[in-house]
């Protein structure tokens, strides 16, 4: 049975892959030169938010891992408490990463319930999380978990 657990250094190879690869995806169609430099910044952009090879070390934030029962690396759930506009307490998904293999199976559901178990635990009564636009099986999930779309972001590309 696949179980959560605090990131720990060793995971960081693993993490950094599978985020990277969730994150480019949200990128939709970029030409291969600035995905090539998008993978080459994201290890420093994780840094400056707390994921080093050292560790986690975000304030108010918590990083969890997904292990199979052979200790293989499933996926991750990373968490952050802020406060919205309205001055509430919100615990938002900041990213959650499923490994390809590891799709289908309802570890997105469980991962989104630790979510709403440690929210729920900390007195917050909102958990907010992004999903492109490109994400149907994201967005299908989070709906049908009662997650109701609240603003959307739209982007042009320019020619230059």
């Amino acid at each position: 049975m696949p179980h959560l657990r605090p990131f720990e250094p060793r995971d960081y190879q693993h993490f950094v892959a599978l985020d990277l690869d969730t994150e480019a995806d949200a990128l939709g169609e970029i030409t291969d030169a600035e995905r090539a430099l998008f993978r080459t910044r994201w290890p420093a952009m994780l840094a400056m938010r707390g994921v080093s090879q050292a560790g986690f070390v975000a304030p108010g934030a918590q990083l969890f891992i997904l292990e199979g029962d052979d200790n293989s690396f499933l996926g991750h759930l990373w968490l952050t408490e802020k406060v919205d506009g309205l001055g509430q307490r919100v615990l938002e998904v900041t990213t959650m990463g499923l490994v390809r293999e590891a799709r289908g199976q309802g570890l997105g559901r469980l991962l989104m319930n630790k979510a709403e178990t440690e929210a729920q635990a900390k007195g917050i009564g909102h958990i907010e999380l992004s999903v492109a636009g490109n994400n149907r099986r994201a967005r299908d999930l989070y709906r049908d978990l009662g997650y109701d779309t609240v603003r959307r972001t739209m982007r042009k590309k320019l020619r230059q």
